[in-house]
């Protein structure tokens, strides 16, 4: 913790805030969010860090809410195959932000889309959502093609004008290039793709010293916080995934028509009449 706050102590300073203490609090209670959701009964529940156990998965099904989990290897589909999930979501390396790995390695677990989907497809009997690095209808129609049930995009819809992000991170995906990202654990203290930035560049050097999520998630929260109120893109964590450089900026009803007609024409060509 002491290390921690030392490597935060310049950036903390520049933006003006006040020296870093250990808090009281790093994270909600699972127990209560996962609560939240029995209550509200969504249409669907998707989780992304970490498998939830047979009988949690139940009794959301029992309420009607459909369950997803995220897996970056077969062996973390299969494992949610078990539990009863009744989704799986194929995360590829190409992905931003979180990843999603809970078994093995997660630097051997950065294996891409298009050779994930695949073998996830083949390997587990509930269907299978395709994510990472699809921004237009030909990596839509791709996934399909490849056994996908259907895709899941994140970094397609962050340029949207509603998507209400500060505008310098907008502006980084705008000009985003196709070598601009990495993963990294030095903003979270769990491993997530972003835009190669200051915060990144300075921190990297002492990954094996950064404590684990969530604790350093919190210890940066302020932090991120206070660049996207001064517009410093240096300071924020710019999640994107590889294709960000494909963003488009529209609106999010015109980039959802653009994907439907762009999917439809890249199947017509895969499939010509």
């Amino acid at each position: 913790m002491a290390r921690a706050l030392e490597l935060l102590a310049p950036i903390r300073e520049e933006l003006g805030l006040p020296p870093g203490e250990p808090l009281t609090k790093y994270s909600e209670d699972n127990q209560a969010q996962f609560d939240a959701v029995l209550q509200e009964r969504p249409a669907l529940a998707s989780f992304t860090f970490g498998i939830l156990m047979e009988a949690q998965v139940a009794a959301l099904q029992s309420r009607g809410i459909l369950v997803m989990g995220t897996a970056t290897t077969v062996a973390e589909a299969k494992a949610w195959d078990a539990v009863g999930a009744d989704i799986v979501c194929a995360q590829g390396s190409e992905a931003g932000a979180h990843r999603g790995t809970f078994l093995g390695d997660p630097e051997a677990s950065l294996v891409g889309t298009m050779a994930l989907v695949p073998q996830m497809a083949d390997a587990v009997r509930v269907p299978v959502i395709a994510a990472g690095g699809i921004m237009d209808g030909r990596g839509i129609a791709a996934s399909l093609i490849l056994g996908a049930a259907g895709a899941q995009m994140g970094t397609a819809f962050l340029s949207c004008p509603e998507s209400g992000i500060p505008a310098a991170w907008r502006d980084a995906l705008m000009n985003a290039r196709d070598d601009q990202t990495r993963v990294s654990r030095i903003y979270s203290g769990r491993h997530a793709r972003g835009i190669i930035n200051e915060f990144m560049r300075r921190l990297t050097p002492a990954a094996a010293e950064i404590p684990p999520y969530p604790i350093q998630n919190a210890l940066t929260g302020a932090i991120r916080r206070a660049a996207g109120q001064a517009n410093r893109p240096e300071y924020l964590s710019l999640w994107a995934g590889q294709a960000a450089s494909m963003s488009r900026g529209l609106p999010a009803a015109e980039l959802f028509a653009a994907l439907v007609q762009e999917t439809q024409s890249a199947l017509d060509l895969a499939h010509p009449a």
